[in-house]
């Protein structure tokens, strides 16, 4: 009898300490929980879910470092399996594994005896301001171009000319066609540092796509003036001289090609592209088309 009442005691006290436990909702995003503790189903075995870490890879990306697996009990509660050595360590997120995620709150970690923070990450400590970047960075990398622009807008607030933030910011803009957006940012950021080739390629990509041509063919100019890199001078050839191809205009068209021939070499993605143009100049599309980034 002893027994049954002390059963019924831990039976009662389970069920209410499950009810007070927040349930799991599995609806974020894995860019807004770096650095915090997630769960989200097994990849590996069918009712089974994984305790994971998010945080910043230096040079890769943002991964979920791989915990341990539970699964739900009766009253919802979450019940710990330890660890399967059949799960993925770690995992790449981005466009191959872009999946919701539930953020697993102190109650929630300490269920499952989490520590604060895996020892095999400890060492990727990161500024606030590295953090936004980096973020905003690796979202750019996989275009989720609007998912990176509030991460890259706060850090731009906070400080305007962080190392590469503005390139960044620029690519985010114009993945999106918001040429509008870097037609406003990049001047400023030329006047902090006028040199930096990347700011008049992404700045003349957003004239020509505004219709700008004019401008566009100055900036790309300027771009050239300040780059040794022929992989870039022949990008930008390439570029245009495939616009001008599609407007019909002759002459600016063998200017930009010159700039690809003298820069790209035989057997290039861009001195293919020159050949394949130049050899079907009589049999151009009839329609304009739009530049693609």
């Amino acid at each position: 009898m002893k027994k049954l009442i002390a059963l019924f005691f831990i039976t009662v006290i389970q069920n209410l300490y499950s009810q007070q436990t927040p349930s799991l909702v599995f609806d974020k995003h894995y860019a807004d929980l770096v650095n915090r503790h997630v769960a989200f189903p097994s990849l590996k075995t069918n009712g089974s879910f994984v305790a994971a870490y998010i945080y910043l890879d230096p040079k890769e990306g943002i991964f979920a470092h791989y915990e341990k697996s539970f699964h739900f009990g009766p009253n919802n509660e979450l019940i710990s399996d330890g660890i399967d050595t059949n799960e993925l360590h770690r995992i790449r997120l981005g466009r191959a594994y872009n999946f919701k995620l539930a953020e697993l709150n102190n109650e929630h970690c300490a269920l499952l005896n989490l520590p604060i923070q895996p020892n095999s990450v400890a060492y990727y400590q990161y500024t606030s301001e590295q953090r936004l970047f980096l973020t905003g960075k690796y979202l750019n990398d996989d275009r989720e171009f609007e998912r990176a622009q509030p991460f890259l807008e706060q850090l731009h607030q906070q400080q305007a000319h962080f190392p590469d933030l503005e390139i960044q910011l620029a690519y985010c803009y114009n993945g999106q066609r918001r040429y509008d957006l870097t037609i406003a940012l990049l001047p400023k950021a030329m006047e902090h540092n006028p040199n930096e080739p990347l700011f008049y390629k992404e700045l003349a990509f957003a004239f020509l796509n505004s219709g700008m041509t004019t401008m566009a063919e100055k900036t790309y100019q300027q771009c050239l003036e300040r780059t040794q890199d022929a992989n870039l001078k022949s990008e930008i050839g390439a570029s245009m001289a495939y616009y001008f191809y599609l407007q019909k205009k002759e002459e600016p068209f063998k200017t930009w090609c010159k700039v690809v021939a003298d820069n790209a070499s035989a057997g290039s993605q861009y001195f293919l592209l020159l050949e394949q143009l130049e050899r079907n100049w009589n049999n151009r599309p009839t329609q304009e088309l739009q530049i693609k980034n």
